[in-house]
């Protein structure tokens, strides 16, 4: 039989992986109607290597490869991230990447996935971006630059800059 004392340490050491935490997956979604064809803003979007065309945070970007399974090279102002093309799927004008080479002092993360997706609708059309993603610092305690609100604040501005850039793409052209 064990005592009180070996119950309690048996209960304190299970316990003990409960308090410990790291990073929590995040996930953020916005949507932008759009006055123009699904088809249109679908032409836009479907291309990786475009994305500075419409992203006013991208400043250019450069491909190897092409369809899912290419590699994008993504430059903002502040330095250049890796990019796994996952889906171009023309059938439900839907794509996704996700993070191929982390830069956590360009985009305070340590992994995203970005799936958008465009529908038709009786006005136009309406374009989802989802975002997953996890801080750049997968430690107990983060630096601020790096932590769950820093991913969530340049996330959440990366998308709403995305989505209102290429809602301006695609009914001015411009």
């Amino acid at each position: 039989m064990i005592s009180r004392m070996q119950a309690v340490l048996v209960a304190t050491l299970l316990a003990a992986p409960a308090w410990a935490h790291g990073p929590t997956p995040q996930d953020l979604t916005h949507s932008v109607e759009i006055d123009a064809p699904a088809e249109t803003v679908w032409e836009i979007l479907k291309d990786p290597a475009t994305i500075s065309d419409w992203h006013p945070d991208v400043t250019s970007a450069t491909m190897e490869g092409e369809g899912p399974g290419a590699k994008r090279t993504t430059e903002l102002e502040s330095g250049t991230v890796g990019d796994g093309i996952d889906i171009i799927n023309d059938d439900n004008l839907t794509t996704r990447w996700r993070l191929a080479e982390e830069n956590r002092d360009v985009i305070p993360v340590s992994f995203y996935t970005n799936t958008l997706v465009v529908k038709e609708t009786d006005a136009g059309s309406e374009v989802t971006w989802r975002a997953s993603f996890f801080r750049a610092d997968t430690t107990n305690e983060p630096e601020e630059q790096y932590s769950d609100e820093a991913a969530v604040t340049f996330m959440d501005a990366y998308i709403t800059e995305g989505l209102n850039g290429l809602k301006e793409q695609a009914e001015t052209g411009s």
